[in-house]
């Protein structure tokens, strides 16, 4: 298991008239955590697409909202990567405000092969990168 941290900031759009952030928000944040998750590893998200010609897709999503989170607040968003098998991938997310727990998420994730639209095993680059 990999763990990596992202901090960001909460913008007035993704907050609903009460002013917290709108529940279909979080989905967003944790695609964001991924992107910047993958580029620390040396994999951005292009290099993925374009030279290993794989897509990572999305199989599973769950949230469980904790604590609301407020326009101007400042998130940080605490994840680990963990291997499942050869097919399957998962990502758990802690969204903090001031250390204080927010929001617990998960997704789980496969690779297909863009030439097919086929499911393939993780390739052996990110098998090393995750691992290291």
């Amino acid at each position: 298991m990999k763990n990596f941290s992202m901090l960001r900031k909460i913008n007035f759009y993704e907050t609903d008239a009460q002013g917290f952030v709108h529940h279909s928000n979080y989905p967003r944040y944790f695609e964001e955590f991924r992107g910047e998750f993958l580029e620390e590893l040396g994999l951005p998200y292009h290099k993925i697409r374009n030279d290993l010609n794989i897509d990572i897709v999305l199989t599973k999503l769950e949230i469980k909202y904790k604590k609301a989170v407020k326009f101007g607040e400042k998130i940080r968003i605490d994840g680990k990567i963990e291997i499942k098998n050869k097919y399957f991938f998962s990502f758990n997310y802690k969204v903090f405000v001031d250390n204080e727990l927010r929001t617990v998420g998960y997704t789980e994730h496969c690779c297909i092969s863009m030439k097919t639209g086929k499911i393939i095993s993780i390739p052996k680059i990110i098998l090393d990168k995750v691992k290291k």
